[in-house]
């Protein structure tokens, strides 16, 4: 016995008991803990887990969440990897703060479960530098969005990986995780629609995905964000619908417009200072340069077809392959047809940007132009 009368613990059994009391813990919770820089400890759903762990997911380290910013703010070095797990959490977390504000709420755990798949999944379809992939296969004629492309990536990597039984294993409709990207559909009855506005929220643009990149986004450039998700949280219910829409509706009490009018003052300021700043708009128009002077000269093979950079969209199989890495694969290529890409890029890594020779207003373009 100790001096203060207890009895004492041998250390070898102490660490026993720990370790059984883990494996228990383990064989009833099979959920993962992901450490994330922006929210901390989150815990990840077994079936999300085996959607993190293939190679169409993980491809996702490998493209910046703010493209050509990193060459303007050096801390902007996440990617869409950490962003779409963020996501993930915060779907499930207003799922489980709605059922705990809302009386008589019901959200089944296959629903919830989808929210958060649709969550994890909804930046998929990214190409390389984000939404500068978009305005770079524009130049082709081509109106791609990447939702369009992170629903027929999640096809993919069912397919590819074999997951189709786990989804069925959960009672998963494959569907409703995808109209759930998109923010809007069918699959749900009308008392249930408000779950599209917990990723994309087409209402109002009050949803995770914001709430996520805004703090992530802020995080990393260093600028200080003021918005607070936890009280939007602690705060938000759902409440019957009325005219003109469809349904039940997220809500938020009213002693929280200030918070909300935060939130839009952050996304405005994150434009201003980051998203639109002229030396992040210049670099991004020397890279797509760069990108359209090697277009033809720079192909993906899937099955024995090429593709080009600007038809790599055309065919999941070749997007797959291709993600911020590209820019140093032309940079350092042998093939002499590369060359003027190969010129840009060098200005791009010299800072060597294009110089403004002026600005007009919109309107006055207009003019000149009619």
């Amino acid at each position: 016995h100790s001096y203060m009368g207890k009895p004492e613990v041998n250390l070898d059994q102490h660490k026993i008991l720990i370790m059984i009391v883990y494996v228990l813990f383990c064989s009833v919770d099979q959920h993962k803990v992901f450490n994330d820089s922006v929210h901390g400890h989150m815990k990840v759903h077994p079936l999300c887990v085996s959607i993190i762990d293939t190679p169409q997911f993980q491809r996702l380290r490998y493209i910046k969440q703010l493209s050509t910013s990193y060459w303007v703010y050096p801390g902007a070095c996440h990617n869409r990897f950490e962003h779409s797990l963020g996501v993930s959490y915060l779907a499930g977390c207003m799922v489980d703060a709605l059922v705990h504000n809302t009386p008589d709420l019901v959200i089944t755990p296959e629903e919830k479960l989808s929210v958060e798949i649709a969550g994890l999944c909804h930046d998929l379809g990214h190409g390389p530098w984000s939404h500068t992939w978009e305005r770079f296969v524009k130049q082709f004629g081509h109106e791609w969005k990447h939702e369009q492309g992170s629903e027929e990536m999640l096809d993919y990597l069912i397919e590819d990986n074999n997951l189709a039984p786990k989804f069925e294993e959960y009672n998963l409709n494959l569907e409703l995780i995808k109209e759930l990207i998109r923010g809007e559909g069918t699959s749900l009855p009308t008392d249930k629609r408000y779950l599209y506005q917990i990723i994309a929220n087409k209402s109002n643009d009050i949803d995770v995905d914001k709430w996520d990149y805004f703090l992530r986004d802020g995080h990393q450039l260093n600028l200080k964000i003021t918005f607070d998700y936890s009280r939007m949280l602690a705060f938000c219910v759902v409440m019957p619908g009325g005219p003109g829409l469809d349904g039940p509706q997220i809500a938020f009490r009213n002693k929280e417009a200030p918070n909300i009018f935060d939130m839009f003052r952050v996304r405005a300021d994150l434009h201003w200072r980051a998203y639109q700043h002229a030396a992040v708009k210049n670099t991004e128009l020397l890279l797509v340069d760069a990108l359209v002077a090697a277009n033809e000269f720079f192909h993906v093979e899937v099955d024995g077809k090429k593709y080009r950079l600007s038809e790599c969209h055309e065919n999941v199989k070749a997007m797959v392959q291709i993600t911020d890495h590209i820019l140093n694969v032309i940079q350092y290529s042998q093939d002499s047809n590369l060359e003027p890409a190969q010129a840009l890029i060098k200005r791009l890594m010299k800072r060597k940007l294009y110089t403004l020779l002026g600005e007009y207003k919109f309107d006055k373009v207009r003019g000149l132009i009619e």
